[in-house]
């Protein structure tokens, strides 16, 4: 598998959000509460063992305090409820499932199409956000694209981060195009940070989901993420197949989150 290589710029985008990754794990183990905690075991009793992924919609730093849509929402919600939390941060979605898996979590959340590979490994909540795939892509100053329609696509490189769904989906566009998308699976870098080499110009494109690109793209003018790859998806909470009881619960939570003031709240402040 063929990566980019660490040229000045990449050097330094990689160094900088190495230190926000940093920073966020910093703030999050000195952080303390009434209803929440961070260390490297897992939680007994009734805390609920949860995963965030670092992102402007999961968790991320604003302002030298955490923030991110999917942070304060279960904060909030947990904090309703009564449960106790314990949260981690991620960058590597993979590594997380596997914790999942293994019981170390008992939710993973983060910015994650949900489909049938997803469904047959795990159990899914309610959909909490609904979103889909676009490419991002660099407008030249006459604001023309490389790659115009998803036609353009064909013998080309498309990056995506290692081990997500949207592989699954640039396999099935390739069924449907009736030729050949390469696909090059990042294992260094997430979809956020994809994103930013594209911006910067390091890389010639991604495939990653729209709500993000529009929230990065605020940044970075020229950014593109005008083709659509795939329709509309469900984002929603990841769970063991063993907690069938705990997923019921989230969805409960989920349910009184909808139409409620913390929703309009988080949807002004993170999505709009």
């Amino acid at each position: 598998m063929k990566h980019p290589e660490l040229k000045r710029g990449t050097l330094t985008l990689y160094m900088l959000l190495l230190l926000a990754v940093v920073a966020a794990m910093m703030m999050l183990r000195n952080c303390s509460g009434a209803t929440w905690h961070v260390n490297d075991s897992r939680a007994t009793g009734d805390t609920l063992n949860v995963a965030i992924e670092i992102s402007p919609l999961g968790l991320s730093t604003r302002a030298d305090t955490l923030s991110g849509f999917y942070y304060d929402m279960v904060r909030e919600l947990a904090k309703r409820h009564g449960r106790p939390l314990k949260i981690d941060a991620f960058t590597h979605l993979e590594s997380a499932l596997d914790k999942l898996d293994d019981g170390r979590y008992d939710v993973v959340i983060g910015d994650i199409p949900v489909n049938s590979l997803i469904r047959e490994r795990f159990l899914t909540t309610r959909p909490v956000l609904i979103d889909r795939q676009v490419l991002v892509q660099l407008a030249d100053s006459a604001g023309n694209l490389r790659y115009p329609t998803q036609f353009d696509l064909i013998g080309d490189t498309i990056h995506v981060p290692c081990h997500t769904p949207f592989k699954t989906r640039l396999q099935h566009l390739t069924r449907e195009l009736g030729d050949t998308i390469y696909i090059d699976e990042s294992n260094e870098y997430g979809a956020e940070q994809l994103i930013i080499m594209v911006a910067i110009g390091e890389l010639p494109n991604a495939i990653v989901n729209r709500r993000l690109a529009e929230i990065i793209k605020k940044d970075y003018p020229d950014l593109d993420s005008s083709v659509e790859i795939s329709l509309n998806q469900f984002q929603s909470w990841l769970l063991n197949r063993a907690d069938s009881t705990l997923c019921d619960t989230l969805n409960l939570w989920i349910d009184d989150f909808r139409g409620s003031d913390l929703e309009q709240r988080l949807t002004e402040r993170y999505l709009k």
